[in-house]
């Protein structure tokens, strides 16, 4: 992981290492879990260059949150809890609908899968923005278009050498020929969680406590 990509210094307070985030998870969708173990079973041949997602760990991020919100209060639990039902209020607009994931790829810094159909996803993320301004929640900037994607894979060293970028030109070539026949799955996003997550450098991993779970549409689902 990049120092670039760091969220806090080495030696910094480890609250730095987590931050609020809105998450699609997968974890009750058998197909996508499949889907997914196949990804990690091409990427464990390749752990010198990339480390795998854990299925616990996988999930599309909708939105990324300040560490503080308008008033300048820490994002915390108890801060996520009460911008849910305003969240909800938007998102009660919006009935749940289908998705379709894949096939995989290898980018610059990861084993990704985009996330299709951008029409429907977009008006996703716009809605879940305002729900989050409305809670009093800070927003990243805006994307001109929402970028739907799972990663299944986080590059651990740039690829710089002859031989790391034999490895991961070796890499692409596997993941895009090595889910066929089967190179998407579909999916359906019926609600959205609210999230702490940490990022750990040392292991290269991005790991999340769910704190609310936000149906679409008027389904109200309690969190676990």
């Amino acid at each position: 992981m990049s120092e670039q990509r760091q969220w806090a210094p080495d030696g910094g307070p480890e609250e730095g290492r987590v931050r609020p985030h809105v998450l699609w998870l997968p974890h009750d969708q058998p197909d996508v879990l499949a889907y997914l173990a196949r990804i990690r079973e091409i990427l464990t041949s390749y752990v010198d260059i990339v480390t795998p997602v854990a299925e616990r760990d996988a999930h599309m991020t909708i939105e990324k949150l300040a560490p503080h919100d308008g008033d300048g209060q820490r994002v915390d639990t108890a801060r996520l809890l009460r911008a849910a039902p305003i969240i909800q209020q938007r998102l009660a607009g919006l009935a749940p609908f289908g998705i379709e994931i894949g096939p995989p790829r290898s980018s610059a810094s990861a084993a990704v899968m985009d996330v299709w159909p951008e029409t429907e996803l977009h008006q996703l993320y716009l809605c879940l923005r305002a729900g989050c301004s409305d809670a009093g929640l800070t927003t990243a900037d805006s994307a001109e278009w929402f970028w739907g994607h799972i990663s299944g894979g986080y590059g651990l060293v740039d690829t710089n050498t002859p031989e790391l970028a034999e490895r991961s030109d070796r890499l692409a070539s596997e993941l895009g020929r090595g889910l066929r026949p089967g190179s998407r799955v579909s999916a359906t996003i019926s609600s959205l969680w609210l999230v702490l997550e940490r990022q750990d450098p040392a292991s290269n991993t991005y790991t999340f406590r769910r704190v609310r779970e936000i149906g679409l549409g008027r389904t109200e689902r309690a969190a676990a």
